[in-house]
Parts: C-alpha cells; sequence; structure tokens
C-alpha cells in the first residue's frame, strides 16, 4: 500500500520527467503538437510559439493566435486548427482568406493593415462577432446582408463611403 502511495507521490512531483519502472515507461507527459504544417514560413514559427508558450499538446487545443506584424502572407494550412476561436493577423500580407472558411469557431478576427481582398469566406463564419478589416485598400466592399450577422464589423474608409453613396 505505501508503496502504490509512494509511486503515485514521484508521478505527481515528476509531471515534467519520464518515468520509468524496470526499463518500462510508466508516465510521460503530454508532448508538445508538433505533427502540423502549414504554407508560410512566418505562420508557422508564431504557431510553434504558441504551442510551445501554452504546452499545447493537440490542435484542438489552440484556441487564440496573435501573429501581429510576423510577415504572414498565407494562411495556407491553418484549416487544421479547428479549435481556432480568436486570430489576430493585423499587420501582415493575408490576401486570401478561403483557408479562414474552415474555422467555424472563430469568435474573433483582426485582419486590418493586410491585402486583403474578397470577404466572402468570412460569411461562412458564423459565430463571428468581431470582425476588423480597417486598411485593407483592395478590399471588395462587401454586399449588404454578406456580413451582416457579424455584431462588431469595422470595414475600411472606402466601404464605408460606399455604404453611405448607395443609401442616398
Amino acid at each position: 500500500m505505501y508503496r502504490v502511495f509512494a509511486l503515485c507521490l514521484l508521478l505527481t512531483a515528476c509531471q515534467n520527467y519520464d518515468v520509468t519502472l524496470n526499463d518500462r515507461q510508466v508516465y510521460g507527459p503530454a508532448r508538445l503538437f508538433t505533427d502540423f504544417e502549414v504554407a508560410d514560413e512566418a505562420l508557422q514559427r508564431c504557431i510553434e510559439q504558441r504551442i510551445a508558450d501554452e504546452n499545447i499538446s493537440t490542435a484542438l487545443e489552440l484556441k487564440t493566435l496573435n501573429c501581429s506584424n510576423a510577415g504572414i502572407a498565407s494562411l495556407g494550412g491553418l484549416g487544421q486548427f479547428a479549435g481556432l476561436t480568436q486570430l489576430k493577423f493585423s499587420d501582415n500580407r493575408i490576401r486570401n482568406l478561403v483557408e479562414l472558411g474552415q474555422l467555424s469557431s472563430i469568435e474573433s478576427l483582426w485582419l486590418d493593415n493586410n491585402d486583403v481582398v474578397d470577404p466572402v469566406p468570412l460569411a461562412q463564419l458564423r459565430k463571428l462577432y468581431q470582425l476588423d478589416l480597417t486598411n485593407n485598400p483592395k478590399l471588395q466592399c462587401p454586399n449588404s446582408g454578406l456580413l451582416d450577422f457579424i455584431a462588431n464589423l469595422t470595414l475600411p474608409d472606402h466601404c464605408q463611403t460606399a455604404a453611405e453613396t448607395s443609401d442616398d
């Protein structure tokens, strides 16, 4: 009985170490999630850093990601992180948002100061309540109704001017 108790104490005290008994591993801590690849090196580095900071061991555990000012041009491969709820990609070079359409759990998304052209893939994100698309000069302004479900929507100045003109 005391041996079992001592073993349990040992296991909790050594939560970051492999514990072996007679050359057999009896305990090993959760390993960081490394079985992923995304198209953009800067995005890869940002995700790897977040995984290390948060001790993330599965793709679904990654909930938030702040990759502002990282030099990211492509979001290819991000769709494998289906648990993401908050994404901050301010001040990058992102143009294509197709990959984001796969991330149905996103609630908050910052894409200000990028090269976004087509916001249509965001219409699939029905949980999205905060979206910032300011300073995307080539953005094709969304048709009325496309993103109306988003409670806190911020569009570039040229879209706000176009909306005011069409109201007249």
